[in-house]
Parts: C-alpha cells; sequence; structure tokens
C-alpha cells in the first residue's frame, strides 16, 4: 500500500468524538502514515497524540486550525497551521485567550437560545464539551440529545447558522494575526478548505480573496477536502500555481457522526501521497530560514 498522509483532523481537545490517542489509533487502522492533528484553536492534544503515534509508528505533524473573524463576522475562514511548534511561548499564551472566548461565546449561545424559548442546559453543553474549545458543534450535539433536533446538521440549520436564533459572531484573530501566529509557532499558513470562506464574492471573489491572504504571507491552499468538487479542485489549483503555494488537504475528520468520512480518505477521493508532505517540508525550510515577526 502506498505511503498517506492526512493533514485535518480532530479530536476531543476541540469538536471531535475521538481523543487525540484513539484519533491516532483510528488513523493507523486505516493506513495512514503521517496525521497532522489540527484542533480549533488549541494544542492541548498533541502530547497523548503523539505519545500514541509513537507507540504505533506513525508520525504525528503538530498542527492547529485557526478561526478568523473579520468585519465584525462578515468575513469568516480557518487557517491551518501546519508543522509548528505546539510548545511556542505566544502560541500556547493566546490559546488560554481562545479558550476563554469560546466558552464566552458558548455561554451567548446557549443564553440566546434560552430567550428564544428552546431549553438548553450550558453545564451540559460544558459536559459534552470534555474540557475542549467549545464550540458550535458541542451546543449542535446538545440540541439533538434533548430531542429539539435530529442531527447536527439540523441544529445548525436550524438554530446556529448566521441569522438563526442561536447565532452569536464570533471573536476571533484577523487573517493578518492568525497567518503571523502560525509563522511564529514555526508553521506554515495554509486556508482550509478555502470555498466554504465567508464573506467571499461570487464573481471573480475567491481570487481576489486568497491574493490578499497571499500578501500576507499564506503558504498553502487546502485544495483537497471532502466538501470539493472537482471543478473546485481544478480552480484551486490554478490558484497555487499563480501565487507559487503549497497544495495540502486533508479528511477534516470529527469523528464517527459523519460516518461517510475515512481518515486518509475522506469521501474516497482523497489520498495524499508523500509528494505532499515533501512540499510542506520545502516551505518549512524557507520559513524557517526567513527572519520572523508578529
Amino acid at each position: 500500500m502506498s505511503w498517506l498522509c492526512d493533514l485535518h483532523t480532530h479530536s476531543t481537545v476541540s469538536d471531535g468524538t475521538l481523543t487525540p490517542g484513539e484519533l491516532v489509533q483510528r488513523a493507523h487502522h486505516s493506513g495512514v502514515d503521517l496525521l497532522a492533528l489540527t484542533d480549533h484553536d488549541d494544542v492541548a492534544g498533541i502530547t497523548e497524540a503523539r505519545a500514541r503515534a509513537e507507540a504505533l509508528g506513525l508520525e504525528l505533524f503538530p498542527g492547529i486550525e485557526l478561526s478568523v473573524s473579520e468585519q465584525k463576522g462578515e468575513r469568516q475562514m480557518h487557517i491551518l497551521g501546519l508543522g509548528i511548534d505546539p510548545d511556542a511561548p505566544l502560541l500556547l499564551e493566546r490559546v488560554v485567550e481562545f479558550r476563554r472566548t469560546r466558552l464566552e461565546r458558548g455561554a451567548r449561545i446557549v443564553e440566546q437560545l434560552n430567550r428564544h424559548g428552546i431549553r438548553l442546559s450550558f453545564e451540559r453543553v460544558r459536559e459534552i464539551a470534555r474540557g475542549g474549545a467549545m464550540g458550535r458543534p458541542h451546543v449542535a450535539r446538545a440540541l439533538v440529545e434533548a430531542g429539539i433536533c435530529g442531527s447536527v446538521n439540523e441544529a445548525f440549520a436550524r438554530f446556529l447558522r448566521r441569522g438563526r436564533a442561536g447565532y452569536v459572531a464570533r471573536d476571533g484573530l484577523d487573517a493578518e494575526g492568525a497567518i503571523s501566529l502560525i509563522h511564529a509557532a514555526g508553521g506554515i499558513a495554509s486556508l482550509a478548505h478555502p470555498p466554504r470562506s465567508q464573506g467571499v464574492d461570487a464573481a471573480g471573489g475567491l481570487e481576489t480573496f486568497v491574493g490578499r491572504l497571499v500578501r500576507l504571507g499564506l503558504d498553502a491552499l487546502e485544495v483537497y477536502h471532502p466538501s470539493h468538487k472537482p471543478s473546485q479542485e481544478k480552480r484551486l489549483r490554478r490558484l497555487v500555481r499563480a501565487h507559487d503555494l503549497v497544495e495540502t488537504g486533508g479528511s477534516d475528520f470529527h469523528g464517527d457522526e459523519q460516518r461517510e468520512i475515512v481518515l486518509g480518505r475522506g469521501r474516497g477521493r482523497l489520498r495524499l501521497g508523500r509528494r505532499f508532505y515533501d512540499a510542506i517540508q520545502a516551505r518549512l525550510a524557507e520559513r524557517r530560514r526567513a527572519p520572523q515577526s508578529i
């Protein structure tokens, strides 16, 4: 079997359903040779994941997925930090702040739902989050558990998306801050699932959007993702070539709630070989030779 990597996954440290160790075990069972753990706004799972990976002979690639919010929440995106040092002091300092703001946002979401007659316990949401970086998926799971919704997708559609009763705009980094933080932690910055970014105008908007991020230091685009259509992948590959970026990809695995998503394979089309990892390592080497500032 050929060498396989997955550069976008989540554990219970953010909104996944498997612990970091369980995630690595599942990746090993799925034939993944290198796994990037990229929890939302947190790196607390890296130590556990790395220990399990070493025991299994799998390589653990430390990462993070930073939430970006600009223009009062009108423009939102996720930026992956790959190959970071999870012990970088500035990163750890910001992670503490991210945990606090995520907890505050979760409380506000539940408060808004309660005001609209949707009875939900914030303490139960905290229990579901299991000490991880709280996010809307934890509220969605609480809504399903309470019988208010039949699925996480329904919970988002009815209550948690922009314009719904439980939506609260996210306070987060701007893109420049996210990219700089990733570089300061020794990693490269990759725009996650670009077509899903919010606030990107339709006609030619993605090209302009990516061009701005490149000027801020963006290193890569997540070309391969389970939500991408072949036509979108083709468009993203053109942008990679136009801006001399690196291609990345991953399953965006969150656990068994999405049974159609398999680690290393996504919905079946995702198969990233060693050339992707080699290209990332080459860009990391370039970054390490360049002066860093934040």
